[in-house]
């Protein structure tokens, strides 16, 4: 069994915005959530389950998609 690493990116309160960073939704309601980035860590964090994959997955797809090259998943190609 593979242990997963306590990084925002596997945060079950962590929301990708961008390939790098997101935001932090630990406190509910905030008028603005605090950004952090994919590799930062908390005390609070929340095992994201198969999110993290997704996750993974996406950014890894809109990397390619900046460097202007084609990447076939299993739902689709992303060109």
């Amino acid at each position: 069994m593979r242990l997963q690493k306590k990084i925002c990116l596997s945060c079950r309160n962590f929301s990708l915005q961008e390939t790098d960073s997101g935001v932090c939704k630990v406190v509910k309601g905030l008028a603005s959530y605090p950004v952090k980035a994919t590799e930062d860590t908390c005390d609070q964090w929340r095992d994201c389950g198969q999110q993290y994959f997704i996750r993974t997955g996406w950014i890894k797809g809109r990397l390619a998609k900046e460097q202007g090259h084609t990447v076939v998943t299993e739902t689709g190609i992303i060109s």
